[in-house]
C-alpha cells in the first residue's frame, strides 16, 4: 500500500474548530504545554533565522497555525490522570514569539493514540518540510530508528516474526541499513550529551565526534575544545558502546532514587528506551 504524504496524514487527523466553538478554541490555547522531549525532536534555528522569523511575524502576522495534539495526561506522560491535555507538536519557533510579544494565533488539533505515533510523525514532518544540514537529517532518522526498536523490543512477544527496522527504516529514506544504524549511534551519543554540545554539533559547528566523546566521557565539553575536536578522537565501537551503557546505567539510578515529576519520569523513560536500544543492538 502506498505511503501516504504528509500533508493527507495531517488532513486526517486534523480536527477542524468552527467559529462556534472559538470560546473553546481560547480555553485550549490557554492550556498550551510544550514537552521538552518533542521540543527537543526540533533542529534548532540559528539566530540569524530565528531573528528572521521574529520579523516575518511582527510585520504579517502568525500566518501558520500551531499543531496541537488533543490527548489525556495519562497518554502524553504528564500525570496519572485522564483529564485532557493539549500538547504542541508543531509550531516550537513560532511559539516562542507568539509568548515574547503576546500574539494571537490559529490552532490545529490533531489526534493520535500515542506519544511514540507522536515523535514518528513529527519526525517524518521535520524531514519533509525543511532544508536540513546532513547532522539534522542523521539525527532524525536516528531517532526514529532507536525509538522504534526500543518499542518493538519492549513489545515483542515470543511468538512474533522477527522485524529488523534497520531495513524498514532504510527502504522508507532511500539509504542503506548501516546508515540508519549508524544514524541510531549518533542520535544516542546526541541525546547523552550536553545540551550545547547537540545544538552545535547539529548546527555544524562541531563534528559528529564531538557527541560521540562527549556521551562516552559522561562530562561535558568545555568551551576551549569547541571546534578543536577532530575524527581521529573517536575510539572503537565497541569500547563505545559499553561506555555509553555505564552512563545510561547512572543516568537511571540517579534519576530512580530522585523525586519523582511528570518530567523525570519523562526522562527516566527516555534513557531507560536509550538503554534497551543499546541492550538490543549487542
Amino acid at each position: 500500500m502506498a505511503k501516504k504524504d504528509f500533508m493527507t496524514l495531517m488532513k486526517e487527523k486534523t480536527i477542524d474548530v468552527r467559529p462556534s466553538l472559538l470560546s473553546a478554541e481560547g480555553n485550549i490555547k490557554s492550556q498550551i504545554i510544550v514537552l521538552d522531549q518533542l521540543r527537543d525532536l526540533i533542529p534548532p534555528l540559528t539566530g540569524d533565522e530565528l531573528t528572521q522569523l521574529e520579523q516575518n511575524i511582527l510585520k504579517h502576522g502568525v500566518k501558520d497555525p500551531l499543531t496541537i495534539w488533543e490527548t489525556t495526561g495519562t497518554v502524553a506522560g504528564t500525570d496519572s490522570n485522564d483529564v485532557p491535555v493539549y500538547v504542541l507538536i508543531d509550531g516550537h519557533n513560532r511559539n516562542q514569539i507568539i509568548q515574547k510579544h503576546y500574539l494571537d494565533f490559529r490552532i490545529n488539533l490533531v489526534q493520535f493514540d500515542s506519544l511514540i505515533e507522536v515523535k514518528d510523525y513529527m519526525i517524518d514532518y521535520q524531514l519533509g518540510r525543511r532544508n536540513l544540514k546532513p547532522e539534522q537529517v542523521s539525527y532524525l532518522r536516528g531517532m526514529r530508528y532507536n525509538q522504534q526498536k526500543a518499542f518493538r523490543g519492549s513489545n515483542l512477544r515470543t511468538d512474533a516474526p522477527a522485524v529488523n527496522v534497520a531495513e524498514i527504516l532504510a527502504t522508507e529514506y532511500g539509504v542503506s541499513s548501516r546508515t540508519i544504524k549508524r544514524d541510531g549511534e549518533f542520535a544516542a551519543s546526541l541525546e547523552n550529551a550536553k545540551p550545547t554540545i547537540k545544538r552545535d554539533v547539529l548546527a555544524g559547528k562541531l563534528p559528529k565526534s564531538a557527541a560521540q566523546n562527549a556521551s562516552n566521557s559522561g562530562d561535558n565539553l568545555p568551551l576551549e575544545m569547541t571546534g578543536s575536536f577532530t575524527e581521529a578522537m573517536v575510539v572503537d565501537s565497541k569500547g563505545e558502546s559499553s561506555k555509553r551503557s555505564m552512563v545510561l546505567q547512572n543516568q537511571i539510578r540517579k534519576l530512580a532514587n530522585s523525586e519523582l515529576t511528570a518530567q523525570s519520569c519523562a526522562d527516566l523513560l527516555h534513557k531507560t528506551n536509550d538503554l534497551l536500544t543499546l541492550f538490543l543492538s549487542k
